[in-house]
C-alpha cells in the first residue's frame, strides 16, 4: 500500500485537491472536465504533461487529462490501489477485462456508476471478483469508512505525485514549460478574476432549524410551520460562500465520525470545498445548533459545540500550517478555542511567511474574555456585529458606543473593522479611507445568520481580485454579497455567486462615498445600537 508521506510540493497538494473534488458524482469524465474547466479541473488541465499529450495525440485537453491520469493508474499503481483508483475516479480502465473474466454486466456498471456512493458500494461488494479479474492478490476488504477516510486519500495523494513526476518524465518532456495555446486557461484568473486560495478555520455542525411565527412563553409550546436539519456553522458557511464565488477553499474544522459528520463532509465536497484538513473524531457526537427562525429571516439560536470532543487545538494549527500559510486569505471564526485562534494569527506572522490576509469573525464571543491585544494586532479585518464588540471597549456601565470601541480596536492594531447592520455596513479603517458607511440594499427579509458569512467570503474574494488593496468598491461588493444572501433567504442555500452579486450592484442606485471627517465625529452605528450590549 501507499506510504503516508507528506506532500512534497505545493503542486502535489493542489492536484490532490482537484482530484478529490473530481471524484464526486460521475467522476473523472471528459464532459465533467470540460464543464468545470475554469474552476475544479483547471489544475489538471493546465499540466504540461496533459498539454503535451494533447498535442502529440491530437486530443482536446479534457480527453488528454483523462488519458494521462489513466496512464498513472496503470503504470504507477499496483493491485488493490489500481482497482480502487479506477473505480473511485470512474475511469473505466478495466471494464472490458472485468466482463471478459465473467463478471456480470450489472456489477461492472455499478463499479463505474455515475454516483460515487454506488461505485464505492459495488467496489466493496465485488472486492474479491475484481481482484481475481486482474490477477491481483487481494488485501482484506476495508470497511466503507476506511475506504473513504484513508485509502482514497492516500491513492489521490500518490496520483498527484505521479502527475507531478510526469511533468518532467513523460513523452515529449523538456525542461521548458509547455506554451499555452491562444485562448487557453491560466491559473491566474477565473472569468476575469483571480481564483485565489482561501482557508477557513471554524466549525462545521448540524443545524436543527425550527421555523415559527412567535417564541413560546416559558412552560408552553408553539407549533413550527417548518423544520430543517442541515449542515451549518460559521466556518462551514464561509467556506461554502467562498467556493460559490469561485475560490479554491479548504476548511479546517473538527467533526464527529458519525452519520452526521459524514453528511457534513459529503455536503462540503458537493459544494467544492476541500476537506483534506477536516479532523474526524471517532466515538464523538456531532455538534448541533438549535435555531428558531422567523418568517423574515431573523433568528435566535442555542449552540452546543461539544468542545470537549470536537476542537481545533494548537497542534491542528501547526499540523496544517504549511497549507494555511500558502493561502491568499485565511478566515477565522471564534468557533475555535481562543488559544487556537491566537496560535494561528501568531504563526502566520512569523518571519519567513508571506503576508496572508486574516479576516476574523468574533461570533459567538468567548464567554470569559476577549482575545489578546497581541492577537488583535495581527487581524487585518474584523467583521463584527455591534453586540459582539462589548468586551473590546473601555470598561463602563453605560450603553455600548460602537464608535469608541472601533477606535480602541484600531489602536490595538486591527487594520479595518467592518460592522454589518440592517443590510448595510459601517467601515472603520486605520488607512487613509477612515470611516465611511456602505448603504443598505433594500430587502423584504432581515439579515439572516448566514449573510455575514457571505460578506466575509466576498471580502476575501474581492481583496484577492484587487491584490489585497482595500477600497470603498471592495466594501460595497462585500456588502452587496451580504444583501444578496439576505434577499435570497427563502432559497435552500442563499449564498450568492459572482453573477448574483454583480446583478444586485447593477440594479442598485447606490454608490459609496468615503467620509473624510475624523472617526470620533461620526456616530454612525452607536445612534441605532447604543442600547445593545454583549450578552453575558
Amino acid at each position: 500500500m501507499i506510504d503516508r508521506a507528506r506532500f512534497e510540493s505545493a503542486d502535489e497538494l493542489v492536484l490532490c485537491h482537484a482530484l478529490e473534488k473530481l471524484r464526486t458524482r460521475e467522476g473523472l469524465r471528459p464532459a465533467r472536465l470540460q464543464a468545470e474547466a475554469r474552476v475544479v479541473a483547471e489544475p489538471l488541465l493546465s499540466l504540461s504533461a496533459v498539454r503535451r499529450h494533447s498535442a502529440i495525440f491530437d486530443l482536446d485537453l479534457a480527453h488528454a487529462a483523462v488519458a494521462v491520469v489513466g496512464e498513472c493508474v496503470q503504470d504507477g499503481l499496483n493491485g488493490t490501489d489500481r482497482i480502487v483508483a479506477d473505480a473511485v475516479l470512474g475511469l473505466g480502465l478495466f471494464r472490458d477485462r472485468y466482463l471478459r473474466r465473467g463478471m456480470g454486466a450489472r456489477d461492472v456498471d455499478g463499479v463505474y456508476s455515475d454516483l460515487l456512493s454506488r461505485r464505492r458500494r459495488s467496489l466493496l461488494a465485488n472486492w474479491s471478483g475484481l481482484h481475481e479479474a486482474l490477477d491481483a492478490e487481494p488485501i482484506e476488504r476495508p470497511s466503507d469508512r476506511a475506504l473513504r477516510g484513508s485509502l482514497e486519500g492516500l491513492l489521490l495523494r500518490e496520483l498527484s505525485r505521479q502527475l507531478v513526476l510526469r511533468e518532467t518524465h513523460s513523452v515529449g518532456a523538456s525542461n521548458a514549460p509547455a506554451r499555452l495555446r491562444p485562448g487557453e486557461l491560466t491559473g491566474a484568473t477565473l472569468n476575469g478574476h483571480r481564483q485565489g486560495r482561501v482557508v477557513v478555520i471554524g466549525a462545521a455542525v448540524m443545524d436543527a432549524t425550527f421555523k415559527t411565527k412567535s417564541i413560546p412563553a416559558r412552560e408552553t409550546s408553539n407549533e413550527a410551520y417548518a423544520f430543517q436539519l442541515s449542515p451549518g456553522g460559521k466556518g462551514l458557511n464561509q467556506a461554502v460562500a467562498a467556493a460559490r464565488l469561485g475560490l479554491d477553499v479548504s476548511l479546517l474544522a473538527a467533526v464527529a465520525d458519525d452519520r452526521f459528520g459524514d453528511e457534513i463532509v459529503d455536503y462540503l465536497r458537493r459544494e467544492n470545498v476541500d476537506t483534506s484538513m477536516i479532523k474526524q473524531v471517532p466515538d464523538a457526537q456531532t455538534a448541533f445548533t438549535g435555531i428558531i427562525e422567523f418568517e423574515l429571516g431573523d433568528s435566535i439560536a442555542v449552540n452546543w459545540r461539544n468542545e470537549r470532543e470536537l476542537r481545533i487545538d494548537a497542534r491542528d494549527i501547526d499540523r496544517c500550517l504549511p497549507q494555511i500559510a500558502e493561502a491568499d486569505a485565511v478566515l477565522i471564526t471564534f468557533e475555535i478555542p481562543r488559544d487556537s485562534l491566537e496560535r494561528a494569527t501568531a504563526r502566520l506572522r512569523e518571519p519567513g511567511y508571506r503576508h496572508v490576509t486574516v479576516i476574523v469573525t468574533p461570533g459567538q464571543p468567548y464567554s470569559n474574555a476577549g482575545v489578546s491585544g497581541q492577537a488583535l494586532a495581527e487581524v487585518d479585518y474584523l467583521v463584527a456585529h455591534p453586540w459582539e464588540l462589548g468586551r473590546y471597549g473601555p470598561s463602563s456601565d453605560g450603553p455600548l458606543d460602537v464608535d469608541v470601541v472601533a477606535r480602541q480596536l484600531l489602536a490595538y492594531g486591527v487594520e479595518t473593522l467592518c460592522v454589518p447592520l440592517a443590510g448595510g455596513c459601517t467601515i472603520y479603517s486605520a488607512t487613509e479611507l477612515g470611516t465611511f458607511a456602505v448603504p443598505t440594499f433594500p430587502s423584504a427579509y432581515k439579515e439572516t445568520s448566514a449573510s455575514r458569512d457571505a460578506f466575509c467570503a466576498a471580502l476575501a474574494a474581492k481583496l484577492i481580485d484587487n491584490l489585497k488593496e482595500f477600497s470603498e468598491g471592495v466594501a460595497l461588493w462585500a456588502t452587496a454579497a451580504m444583501a444578496a444572501a439576505a434577499a435570497d433567504y427563502p432559497l435552500p442555500n442563499p449564498m450568492p455567486d459572482r453573477r448574483r452579486v454583480d446583478q444586485l450592484l447593477t440594479r442598485s442606485r447606490f454608490q459609496v462615498a468615503p467620509r473624510s471627517v475624523p472617526p470620533e465625529s461620526v456616530p454612525l452605528v452607536s445612534d441605532v445600537s447604543s442600547a445593545v450590549r454583549s450578552p453575558e
